[in-house]
């Protein structure tokens, strides 16, 4: 009878793994490109939790330093699903590459503002009209930094056609301010906070509230092929990343040791300078300001509709009875 009952353990054992592979491979794959930001916090937390497994996904991550890399990756086939700010998509779309936004990331919101106009203590630089012919400083040309600098400058009086940008990195943007090898910035955390923090800056404004109140900072993304080919694992995708997003916006605390672990920086610091929200949804009203903003400073050639740069698979919030 023992040798009965261990026998039936066995198999029922082998049986329950044998199951448990099967399950494991019948899920899609999806391969998702993230750099390292703070914006990229729910999809870190649903991958934590195991929550693209209880929805029958197998999603693998990997990191690469921007969205220019991540882009590349994803038009080239080394992934399914990439994250990069909304600019790049923006100018991507204009320049006719395939990409369509599948899920929305950081949104800004100017009663908790992530970005400012820096400027030496000493500078005289008050108004946009005092930045005409100055040097500006970004971390990529005609990014969201770029675009917000210029917002603000034509907000405030200045002539955006008068000024120079050169680029630099993000961790040395602020020294190069210091040093006087440029006259201002626009910059968002946690590069802002550790540039007040040296007390040789101060703010001018606030730089993305120029563009609206409210918009999209970032986003993922795939190619249109994928979207319209998997439509199913696409909006599963989605909806845990719509879940995980409300969760992390009520909970910033408990996602900072992943995102330390995944972006390398100090807890310390992401706790002092994690802002603003995550959207659950990917809302058009959102989308139409970036690409408004960039056309108005002829980083890309005309405006179009933000529909256009949507996927056609898309999670939408629940309707009220």
């Amino acid at each position: 009878m023992r040798r009965i009952i261990r026998t039936f353990v066995m198999l029922a054992s082998s049986l329950a793994l044998s199951l448990g592979i099967a399950d494991a491979q019948d899920r899609p794959t999806i391969d998702v490109i993230l750099p390292p930001s703070a914006d990229v916090a729910p999809l870190l937390y649903a991958d934590h939790a195991g929550l693209f497994a209880k929805a029958g996904l197998n999603v693998q991550i990997t990191q690469m330093p921007n969205g220019s890399a991540i882009a590349a990756a994803i038009a080239g086939g080394a992934g399914q699903i990439g994250f990069s700010s909304l600019s790049a998509l923006i100018a991507g779309h204009a320049r006719g590459l395939p990409f369509r936004l599948v899920a929305p990331g950081g949104i800004y919101v100017a009663e908790d503002p992530y970005a400012y106009m820096l400027v030496r203590n000493d500078s005289p630089i008050r108004t946009g009209r005092d930045l005409n012919g100055k040097t500006l400083g970004s971390a990529s040309l005609g990014d969201l930094d770029t675009v917000s600098a210029y917002a603000w400058m034509d907000q405030n009086g200045g002539d955006v056609k008068s000024t120079h940008v050169i680029e630099l990195p993000n961790p040395v943007l602020s020294r190069a301010l210091i040093d006087g090898r440029i006259d201002a910035l626009s910059i968002g955390q946690p590069w802002v906070t550790l540039a007040l923090d040296s007390g040789k800056v101060r703010t001018i404004g606030k730089s993305f509230s120029a563009i609206a109140p409210r918009f999209l900072m970032s986003a993922y993304f795939s190619t249109a092929a994928f979207a319209a080919g998997n439509p199913d694992a696409l909006e599963r995708f989605e909806r845990v990343v719509s879940d995980a997003s409300a969760y992390v916006n009520a909970h910033h605390d408990a996602i900072i040791p992943l995102l330390a672990s995944f972006t390398k920086l100090d807890p310390a610091l992401i706790a002092r300078t994690m802002k603003g929200s995550d959207a659950q949804y990917l809302d058009a009203k959102d989308i139409q300001p970036m690409i408004d903003a960039s056309a108005k400073f002829g980083l890309i050639a005309k405006p179009f509709k933000a529909e256009d740069l949507m996927s056609s698979v898309l999670v939408t919030p629940p309707t009220s009875h």
